[in-house]
C-alpha cells in the first residue's frame, strides 16, 4: 500500500456513515467481542481490502487475532490464531506505543512508510512521507501470508499498548489520504470502546465479588448460627476453587494460658472444615492435618507474609514432604490466607486450584486451501497443549481472599467470645442457683430449728418436744425414720431405747424397742461425750462391729446419721436418723442441721434453763437469717450492678468504631458532594442546553432539589454520629463499676452517665407526664474516690426519686385530681470549703413521713410495694457514702413537699 494524496476539503459521506455506524454499534453493546467484530466487518466493507484483522497482545507478548473480516476470500482466514511474541520484535512494539506510529507497506516495491500520529493530527502532507526499504524478513513474513500491501494502525488504551488494527491485501493498493484518517476515527473509537470495555469488566468483576464477601459476611457474622461450612464452600466457588480448608488453631481460642488448671476449652470442637478435593493423608503420617506441618508456621512466622501464593505445590521447596499427600489428586495451585486477629493467629483459610490442560493454536496451520501454500512455506504448522498446567492466582484472588480472611477471623473470635460468654453466664447462673438453692435449705432449716426452739419454748413437756421435734426433721431432711433414744442411766451405756420417733409407713417402728448393746458402752460412749457425730452413707461398706450391724439391721436401716443429745456434760441420748429404702451421702448442712437440733433437745433437757437458753438461740437465728438475707441481696444488686457495666461497656465499645468511622468521614462526604454539586453547577453553565437524555435525567432526579436537601442531610447525620459518640461517651464513663481503686473523677460525668441510663424513665409516656431535670451544677474539682460505687449511689438515689414521682402522679390520677406542679428532679453540685463536695438530689413528690425518716437507711426497709423493691438500695449506698468514702449520706423531706438526699464526700480520702 503506498498513500494517495486528495483534497483535504472533500466531504466523504461514505466516512460519516462508517463513523456513525461504529459509534451506534459501540453505544449498543457492551460486548467487546461484538464490537470488535463489527468494527472489522464495517471497515473492511469502506475499504475494500481482503482481510481487516484486529490483533491483541497477550500477557506473555504473543498475540491473537481477535477480530477479523474476509472479503472476497482471497486470503484464508487468521482469526483465533495465536502469533509467538517475537513476530512483532521489541522495538517495534515501543515504536508503535511511543511514537504511536502508523505503518504502510508495498510488497512489491518493499518499501515501508511510517507517520506518527501528531502528525496526521498536524495534517502534515502525505506527500512528504519518506519511504525506506522494509526488512527482508518482514518482506517474507508478509510474502507467507499472501499479503502484497499493508496498513498498521496501533490500538492504545491509557497510553499502553494493546494491539494492532491491520488492513491487508492481496494485491498493490493506493490508500488515499481520507481513507487513513478515516481508519484514524475508527481506531481512536475502538479505543475507546476498549478502554469502556475494560472499565466495565472491572466494575462487574468488583460487583461481583463485593456481592459474593456480603454472602460469605452474611453466613459468618450471625452468631447464633454462624455458618462456616457453607461459608467455606462459598468462598472456594467464589474463587473457582476445586476445594478449600478451614482449619482453626485448637489452643488459638483458648481464653486463659494453657498452663492455668481452670483454662477453658474453646466451644468450637470441630477445628477443621473442608470443601470439595482434599489432599489425601495417610494415617501413618507424622500429622493428620497438612496445616500442622512446619511450612506453614516457617512461612508465617515472621507475620508480615498476608497471603501465600502458591501456582505449582510441586515446585515449591518448603511443601516437598506434603507433596505426596496432593498426588493421588489434581491439585496444583493453593492459595493461603493466615486468620489473624488482633495479632493472635487464629488458625488457615486455604483454597485449591486443580490442574488445567492448554491448548494454544499457533500461526501457519496448514489448509487445504491452495491460497494459503505461500504460507506454509515460512510458517510450520502446529498445536501446543500442555497438561498439568497451574492455574495462576490473580492479584484480584488474592485480594478477595485476603478480606475473606479478615472476615473470618473476627466472625470466629466473635462467635467464639460470644460462646464463651455464654457459658460463663451459665456457670454464674449455675453457682448463682446453688448458692440460692443452698441458702435456701439453709434457711428452711434454720426456720425449721427455729419453729422447733419456738415450740419447746411454748410446751416444758418432753413428749411433745420429741414428737415436734422427730417429725419436723423427717420432713426437711426427707428421711425414713427420726427418732431420740434414751439411754438407761444405770447401765453404763449399754442399754436404752427409743423414746420418740416418726418414721414412713413403708418400714418397721424402733418406739418402745429394748435395745442391748455392748459394743457402744465399751467402744463409743467416751467419743459421743466428747461430741463425736457418726454419718454412714452405706453401713454394708462401713467398717462396723458386728453387734452394731445386727441392731441396724433389725430395723432395715441403710444409711445413718447419729448425734448425740447432751445434758450439760454427760452424754443422755442420740438423735438416730436413719434412710432405710437406699444409702445416702449426707450433705454437710445436713450434718450441720442435725447437730443444730441434737444442740437444741439437749437445751430442752436442761430445763432450768430452757428459757434463756432458748432466747439466744432464737436471737442468733434471727440475726444468722437477717444476715444470710442481707448477705444475697448485696451480692445480687452488686452482681447485677456489675454485669450493667460490663454490658454498658461491651455495647459501647462496639458502636463506638463505627461511629468515629461514619464521623470521621462525613466532612470528606460534604466535601465531596459539594464539589460535584459545584462541577454540576459549572456543567450547566458551560452547557445550557445539555443532550435530551441529560435533560431527561435531570428532571428525574430533580436536581434543584437534591442540590438543596443533601448538604442538609450531611449536616443531620453529622449531628446524629455527635449525638451518637456523646451517648457513648457517657456509656463508658457510667460502665466503671468494677474499678477496685479510688481514682480522681468527674463527679459531674458520672451524674450525666447516671441521667443517660436512666433517660427512658424522665421521657413522657401514654400514662405519665415527663419528668422536668434541674440540674444546677457548681465548680467542682476531680474527686479521688471509687466512681463505680459512686455511680451505684447516683442510680439509687435517682431511681427513688423517679418512683416517687411516679407514684405521685399515680396517686393524683386515681383520685382524678390534677397536677399543679410539674414533676421535677432537682440536682445540686457545690464545693464546701476546699476538702469536700455536696451533691444534692431532690424530687418535688409525695414526701416521706416523718415516722419513716429514721429507717429509709435500715436494710430491707422499703416503702414500696411488694415486688417493687428490695430495701437495699439506700441501705447499700449508705455504706458506700459513709463507710468507703467517709462521708455524710442524709435526707430531709416534707410531706407534699418532696425529699432531698444529701451527699457529701471529702475531695482526697481521709
Amino acid at each position: 500500500m503506498s498513500l494517495e494524496p486528495i483534497d483535504h476539503n472533500r466531504v466523504n459521506l461514505d466516512q460519516e456513515n462508517l463513523l456513525h455506524r461504529i459509534i451506534d454499534r459501540i453505544r449498543r453493546s457492551l460486548e467487546l467481542k461484538d464490537i470488535l467484530q463489527a468494527t472489522a466487518v464495517e471497515v473492511g466493507e469502506f475499504l475494500g481490502t481482503d482481510r481487516i484483522k484486529i490483533y491483541q497482545f497477550q500477557t506473555d507478548g504473543s498475540g491473537r487475532v481477535v477480530a477479523e473480516s474476509i472479503q472476497n476470500d482471497c486470503i484464508p482466514s487468521l482469526l483465533g490464531l495465536t502469533f509467538p511474541a517475537d513476530d512483532i520484535p521489541l522495538h517495534a512494539r515501543e515504536l508503535f506505543a511511543k511514537s504511536r506510529a502508523r505503518s504502510i507497506v508495498n510488497v512489491d516495491t518493499q518499501e515501508i512508510g511510517q507517520i506518527a500520529l501528531e502528525a496526521v493530527e498536524t495534517s502534515i502532507a502525505f506527500a512528504d512521507l519518506e519511504y525506506r526499504a522494509v526488512d527482508p524478513c518482514h518482506v517474507e513474513y508478509l510474502t507467507a501470508m499472501g499479503v502484497v500491501s499493508s496498513l498498521v494502525m496501533p490500538l492504545l488504551v491509557h497510553d499502553r499498548l494493546w494491539g494492532l488494527f491491520v488492513s491487508h491485501h492481496s494485491e498493490p493498493r493506493q490508500i488515499p489520504e481520507i481513507e487513513v484518517r478515516a481508519v484514524q476515527l475508527v481506531v481512536d473509537q475502538l479505543s475507546v470502546a476498549i478502554a469502556q470495555s475494560t472499565l466495565t469488566t472491572q466494575a462487574r468483576a468488583k460487583a461481583a465479588q463485593e456481592t459474593a464477601i456480603n454472602r460469605i459476611t452474611c453466613l459468618l457474622h450471625s452468631l447464633s448460627t454462624i455458618e462456616l461450612q457453607a461459608a467455606l464452600e462459598e468462598t472456594v466457588t467464589t474463587l473457582q476453587g476445586s476445594g478449600g480448608r478451614l482449619w482453626i488453631r485448637p489452643e488459638a481460642l483458648d481464653f486463659y494460658p494453657s498452663d492455668r488448671p481452670d483454662a477453658t476449652v474453646p466451644s468450637c470442637s470441630v477445628r477443621l472444615y473442608t470443601a470439595g478435593v482434599q489432599p489425601e493423608i495417610p494415617a501413618e503420617a507424622r500429622y493428620p492435618m497438612m496445616e500442622q506441618y512446619s511450612a506453614w508456621r516457617e512461612f508465617f512466622k515472621s507475620g508480615e507474609q498476608p497471603v501465600w501464593d502458591i501456582q505449582n505445590l510441586y515446585k515449591e521447596p518448603g511443601l516437598r514432604n506434603l507433596q505426596f499427600a496432593f498426588r493421588p489428586t489434581s491439585i496444583r495451585g493453593i492459595l493461603i490466607v493466615p486468620l489473624w486477629y488482633r495479632h493472635q493467629l487464629l488458625g488457615y483459610l486455604s483454597v485449591f486450584r486443580d490442574e488445567i490442560e492448554t491448548e494454544i493454536l499457533w500461526a501457519g496451520q496448514v489448509d487445504p486451501d491452495r491460497r494459503q501454500r505461500p504460507a506454509q512455506l515460512s510458517f510450520e504448522v502446529w498445536k501446543e497443549s500442555k497438561r498439568g498446567q497451574a492455574q495462576p492466582w490473580t492479584t484480584d484472588d488474592v485480594e478477595m481472599l485476603q478480606t475473606l480472611g479478615k472476615q473470618f477471623a473476627t466472625a470466629i473470635q466473635q462467635y467464639e467470645m460470644h460462646q464463651h460468654l455464654q457459658t460463663l453466664n451459665a456457670s454464674l447462673e449455675a453457682q448463682v442457683e446453688e448458692r440460692t438453692a443452698q441458702l435456701k435449705q439453709a434457711t428452711e432449716q434454720q426456720q425449721i430449728l427455729f419453729e422447733v426452739v419456738t415450740k419447746m419454748r411454748q410446751s416444758l413437756d418432753l413428749n411433745t418436744i420429741f414428737k415436734t421435734l422427730t417429725q419436723e426433721v423427717r420432713r426437711s431432711l426427707e428421711v425414713d425414720r427420726v427418732g431420740v433414744y434414751r439411754f438407761d442411766p444405770d447401765s453404763e451405756f449399754n442399754d436404752g431405747e427409743f423414746i420418740a420417733e416418726d418414721v414412713s409407713p413403708k418400714f418397721p417402728s424402733a418406739l418402745s424397742a429394748k435395745i442391748y448393746d455392748h459394743c457402744f458402752g465399751e467402744s463409743y460412749a467416751t467419743l459421743y461425750c466428747n461430741g463425736r457425730i457418726q454419718a454412714l452413707a452405706d453401713i454394708h461398706a462401713a467398717d462396723i462391729k458386728e453387734c452394731f450391724w445386727s441392731i441396724l439391721d433389725q430395723f432395715h436401716v441403710k444409711a445413718l446419721l447419729t448425734v448425740p443429745l447432751l445434758k450439760g456434760n454427760q452424754l443422755w441420748g442420740l438423735l438416730c436418723i436413719h434412710q432405710c429404702d437406699r444409702p445416702r451421702v449426707w450433705h454437710p448442712s445436713e450434718i450441720q442441721f442435725a447437730t443444730q437440733v441434737a444442740a437444741q433437745l439437749g437445751v430442752a433437757l436442761e430445763q432450768s434453763n430452757l428459757l434463756a437458753q432458748t432466747q439466744n438461740q432464737t436471737e442468733q437465728l434471727k440475726q444468722t437469717l437477717h444476715d444470710l438475707r442481707k448477705t444475697q441481696n448485696q451480692l445480687v444488686q452488686t452482681e447485677k450492678m456489675s454485669s450493667l457495666g460490663q454490658l454498658v461497656a461491651g455495647v459501647a465499645h462496639e458502636i463506638n468504631n463505627p461511629v468515629n468511622f461514619i464521623y470521621g468521614n462525613l466532612n470528606h462526604v460534604n466535601d465531596y458532594a459539594h464539589d460535584l454539586l459545584k462541577l454540576v453547577e459549572i456543567y450547566q453553565a458551560q452547557c445550557p442546553n445539555p443532550p435530551v437524555e441529560v435533560s431527561e435525567q435531570l428532571e428525574a432526579i430533580d436536581l434543584d432539589f437534591l442540590a438543596e436537601d443533601l448538604p442538609k442531610t450531611l449536616s443531620s447525620m453529622k449531628v446524629g454520629a455527635e449525638r451518637i459518640r456523646q451517648i457513648v461517651l457517657s456509656l463508658r464513663n457510667f460502665s466503671r463499676l468494677d474499678q477496685a481503686e479510688m481514682k480522681p473523677v468527674d463527679i459531674h460525668e458520672g451524674l450525666e452517665s447516671t441521667l443517660l441510663i436512666l433517660q427512658h424513665r424522665l421521657k413522657a409516656k401514654a400514662d405519665t407526664s415527663g419528668i422536668e431535670l434541674v440540674k444546677e451544677y457548681g465548680d467542682l474539682p476531680q474527686v479521688d474516690c471509687y466512681a463505680g460505687q459512686l455511680n451505684q449511689v447516683f442510680m439509687n438515689v435517682l431511681s427513688n426519686a423517679i418512683d416517687a414521682l411516679e407514684e405521685a402522679e399515680g396517686q393524683r390520677s386515681k383520685a382524678g385530681a390534677r397536677s399543679t406542679k410539674t414533676p421535677t428532679i432537682r440536682i445540686r453540685t457545690e464545693r464546701l470549703g476546699s476538702d469536700r463536695v455536696l451533691i444534692r438530689i431532690g424530687d418535688n413528690g409525695l414526701g416521706i413521713p416523718e415516722n419513716l425518716k429514721l429507717q429509709v437507711f435500715d436494710a430491707f426497709f422499703t416503702t414500696k410495694p411488694i415486688g417493687k423493691g428490695t430495701g437495699m438500695g439506700l441501705s447499700i449506698s449508705y455504706e458506700i457514702v459513709v463507710e468507703k468514702h467517709g462521708g455524710i449520706f442524709k435526707c430531709s423531706s416534707q410531706l407534699d413537699q418532696g425529699t432531698e438526699f444529701w451527699i457529701e464526700i471529702p475531695v482526697r480520702p481521709i
